[in-house]
């Protein structure tokens, strides 16, 4: 079964905020899909919020709706590329309470962004930010080996760290840090669409199709949204550059086993695109 969901943002309250994370749980399963990854930087869903009674009483919810948890870790606050040790340190000590809560609530996986390093890195060799990343990494990965929780790296834009900018070439750099099962990617086609927008959509769309040939056993979750090329929109399928139409077909007939989240930033998106999205999965071979 594909299993495709959202992510908090689609509940964001106009008088400011969200929902409780139970309430969101409900949400996605009043929208009738059956995944949600969340992110606990979001007050509402910090592993401080979600105290050890509210993360059992969150799986039996989610349970009883048939909704999976999934964890996109925090990424405004943290940093695994700093070159500042004592902060680095600390952003990892962190990701690690969020690796015990994926482990608490049943999340078999959790996304973590590769950087950017920061403002000061371009005083400092770029070499010394993929040292510091491969040490984050490692650090993670040993945590949430022994609790059963899958670590993704993700594709990203990045000018403070041009070579680690979701390429091919980048992400096999980035899985040579450390040759463990557990260490797979996250494929966001929208940063795809961005990380190649100097290509015509024909040659990005081949390059996405690269990646997910070369990965097909390691894409284990993919962020769906689309784009015009210019900015990181989290706009529905179908509205921006995105030639879905040919990849997820591809996709499908690679038998990628992964969790589709769409990663959308206004409710409105979300009819559209669960609509094409459900489509693709009705034509994946099951």
């Amino acid at each position: 079964m594909i299993r495709i969901g959202v992510n908090q943002d689609v509940f964001h309250r106009k008088t400011g905020g969200f929902p409780t994370f139970e309430d969101m749980i409900r949400g996605v399963a009043d929208l009738g899909l059956n995944l949600y990854e969340f992110c606990p930087e979001y007050p509402e869903q910090t592993p401080a919020a979600l105290t050890r009674k509210r993360r059992r009483e969150a799986v039996a919810l989610a349970h009883s709706l048939g909704v999976k948890l999934i964890i996109h870790a925090s990424f405004f606050c943290t940093n695994i590329c700093l070159i500042h040790d004592g902060m680095r340190e600390e952003a990892v000590r962190q990701l690690k309470r969020e690796i015990e809560l994926a482990h608490d609530l049943e999340s078999d996986v959790i996304t973590i962004h590769p950087g950017p390093p920061g403002g000061h890195s371009r005083w400092y060799p770029e070499e010394d930010a993929w040292e510091i990343m491969a040490r984050s990494y490692q650090d993670l990965l040993k945590c949430a080996g022994p609790l059963g929780v899958r670590v993704c790296t993700e594709n990203m834009m990045s000018t403070a760290f041009p070579s680690a900018s979701g390429t091919l070439a980048c992400l096999e750099r980035i899985f040579a840090i450390a040759d463990v099962p557990h260490f797979g990617l996250t494929f966001d086609f929208g940063h795809h669409n961005l990380i190649h927008k100097d290509l015509s959509i024909p040659e990005r769309t081949q390059r996405a199709i690269e990646i997910l040939r070369r990965f097909r056993d390691r894409i284990w979750v993919l962020h769906i949204h689309d784009n015009q090329g210019e900015r990181d929109d989290h706009a529905a399928v179908g509205t921006g550059q995105v030639d879905y139409d040919t990849l997820m077909p591809e996709l499908c007939g690679l038998g990628i086993q992964a969790y589709w989240s769409m990663e959308l930033c206004g409710w409105e998106a979300i009819d559209p695109c669960r609509r094409r999205v459900a489509a693709y999965a009705e034509r994946a071979p099951h």
